[in-house]
């Protein structure tokens, strides 16, 4: 087992992981901006080096910083987290460079998969389905094309993710609009201007599932979630399961997902995504980290997959047996929508609270606009909604705008409750004032 582990991200992934070392009796290297100094998942940490002024672009992805702070410290591993270099393929064999492990698959599943095109390819010859479209192709190719795709269909950067640099487009002339336009900020996003077609799917619904797979190539399923409720692309609630599949819609999800893993020589936690439109599931991408939403799939499984991930990067084993999942889970995302100060900041204690915050503290421009996620279990999905709902009822924010009111609306929804929405549910959905 590892010694230290260097947490290279911030806030509550980083408070996440820490509690996860202290399991394991592992000491931990916090890596902070100096704006963040006084923040609660520095102060938890055994050590902490500070790495830079303020930006993310000056700190958190920062590869040479963090790889010093990590060899000054002494520590054997780096845990990545999720965003910033959690899928940095060259952050990975810098880290093998310096004798160091990353807590995460190799540099060639990051980069195989990272590509989102390439993943497509990919998981083809293993014989899942993707959704139709078309890579690498030229803008003289593009009118014929986009034709034989078929309008609506989406424009998309290949080396994108978090909802970041997709777009809708309707008709032959917005394409040829926006084509350029979409490379432009591709190649300012993701340092790649490549893009792809994909057919639009205007009833689907976004399941994925989570696995960890071991150094000898044993596979464990930790079961499905569905995050179709999403704004701009970015989830800000999700299920565990997605209690739209049938069993038999369930284990063909699973089968997909082993044909994948099966020869790829992934080692680590990973969720493969897809996209289920009627009764067929379309393959969408592998993120090769840790999700944001783990935690609902924690409460229906009762493992840690943190202290697993950990585990098994340190050279652990994993039993092949299938896992038994039990009641409902769900979790939402109370985003923060603007910078300011948290002039009061009050979550309820009666369910699982993941936040990097506290009262006083300052909601930063640089970072991500999570606050907290509040997540609940119960034996069914109609009690964990109402729990959630009463859970909600004792958030209370000031100082700073939030989505709590998009959350509050969405839990009360008929429809949500009926379990009748799809990716496209919150384009029309009234937004509160």
């Amino acid at each position: 087992m590892f010694k230290k582990v260097l947490i290279a991200n911030r806030s509550e992934v980083a408070l996440r992981i820490i509690r996860a070392c202290q399991q394991l009796q592992i000491k931990t290297v916090a890596v902070y901006a100096q704006v963040e100094a006084q923040a609660p998942f520095v102060q938890a940490a055994d050590e902490a080096i500070c790495i830079g002024p303020d930006t993310a672009s000056s700190t958190y992805l920062k590869r040479e910083a963090i790889l010093m702070a990590a060899i000054i410290t002494g520590a054997d591993a780096i845990h990545p987290g999720y965003g910033f270099l959690a899928e940095d393929a060259l952050f990975a064999e810098m880290c093998a460079e310096c004798q160091l492990t990353l807590i995460g698959p190799s540099p060639a599943m990051i980069r195989l998969m990272a590509d989102k095109a390439a993943a497509k390819a990919y998981v083809q010859q293993k014989g899942v389905a993707v959704i139709p479209g078309a890579a690498n192709v030229t803008p003289a190719q593009l009118p014929a094309v986009a034709a034989a795709i078929g309008f609506p269909l989406m424009l998309k950067a290949s080396l994108g993710g978090g909802g970041k640099g997709m777009r809708l487009i309707q008709s032959a002339a917005e394409l040829q609009q926006d084509y350029h336009l979409i490379r432009e900020e591709a190649r300012q996003a993701f340092l790649s201007d490549a893009v792809y077609l994909e057919k639009y799917l205007p009833h689907a619904r976004h399941i994925e599932v989570q696995i960890l797979v071991d150094h000898a190539g044993h596979i464990q399923i930790f079961g499905d979630r569905e995050c179709s409720l999403q704004v701009n692309h970015q989830k800000i609630i999700e299920e565990s399961p997605a209690s739209c599949l049938t069993d038999v819609a369930r284990q063909q999800l699973y089968q997909a997902t082993e044909r994948v893993l099966q020869g790829l020589a992934y080692c680590g936690v990973g969720t493969l995504e897809f996209l289920y439109a009627q009764g067929q599931f379309y393959f969408l991408e592998m993120n090769t980290r840790l999700q944001v939403e783990h935690g609902v799939t924690e409460l229906t499984t009762g493992k840690d997959l943190v202290v697993q991930q950990i585990a098994v990067a340190a050279g652990a084993t994993i039993p092949t047996r299938q896992l038994a999942f039990q009641g409902h889970a769900i979790e939402v995302r109370l985003n923060a929508n603007g910078a300011g100060d948290l002039q009061q900041f009050q979550l309820p204690t009666t369910v699982r609270i993941e936040t990097g915050y506290q009262a006083g503290m300052a909601v930063l421009p640089y970072y991500d606009a999570l606050l907290a996620k509040l997540l609940v279990w119960q034996p069914t999905r109609e009690a964990a909604i109402t729990k959630l709902q009463q859970a909600l009822q004792q958030v209370t924010v000031r100082g700073v705008q939030t989505n709590l009111k998009l959350l509050q609306q969405l839990l009360a929804d008929p429809r949500y409750q009926a379990n009748q929405v799809d990716i496209h549910f919150l384009k029309d959905f009234h937004r509160p004032d």
